[in-house]
């Protein structure tokens, strides 16, 4: 099927084009509601929290949630499938340069020798915590670890983690859940608004 052919199909069309304005509403309604559920009132919290990066944190945090990642053994996996994820893409610098990371960024990225026992001791203490540093590894495919920081303070700031520094200086993150349940919530009415029109 040529792509001319897609567009002649208008039943199919349509399909799509409802499918496209359903994810777009979900999107949108996600942001609503975390906008809504945010204890600032902050022009630039409320700014912070309707950005792309706000919703990639969401459904990392949603993704660890909904696959029951709890153990230390699991965040050790994990950490281990994204460092095989990140040096393949050092392997790869063309499909690297297509999604914008240099050499640089993606070894930043890496859990190392001391990095990858300091994710697992601080979720041993205390399932669910995660230095933000590391936070911000798992996410360098998507952000900068900038604009990770700053959607984690706008978060905290908006009552949906709990940031404090640690003994050694670094800076703690721990949701308390709201971002996983609105992201769960928005997923679910996604879901049953395709079911419903399809």
């Amino acid at each position: 099927m040529s792509v001319n052919d897609i567009f002649a199909d208008a039943t199919g069309l349509e399909s799509d084009l409802v499918l496209l304005e359903s994810l777009r509403w979900a999107r949108k309604d996600f942001l609503d509601r975390i906008c809504e559920e945010s204890v600032s009132r902050d022009a630039d919290v409320l700014s912070t929290l309707r950005l792309e990066a706000t919703y990639q944190v969401a459904e990392f945090l949603y993704l660890l949630r909904a696959r029951g990642v709890e153990s230390e053994e699991q965040i050790r996996m994990l950490a281990e499938l994204h460092n095989q994820y990140v040096v393949d893409l050092t392997k790869d610098p063309a499909k690297a340069a297509r999604l914008g990371l240099s050499r640089d960024r993606l070894l930043d990225a890496i859990f190392t020798a001391d990095t990858l026992p300091r994710l697992v001791h601080h979720w041993a203490e205390r399932p669910g915590t995660l230095d933000q540093s590391n936070l911000a590894r798992f996410l360098a495919a998507l952000m900068s670890t900038e604009t990770c920081r700053k959607v984690l303070v706008a978060c905290g700031e908006a009552g949906f983690l709990v940031r404090h520094r640690s003994p050694h200086g670094t800076i703690l993150v721990r949701s308390v859940g709201t971002l996983e349940r609105l992201f769960a919530q928005s997923l679910r009415d996604l879901r049953r608004r395709i079911e419903k029109v399809t």
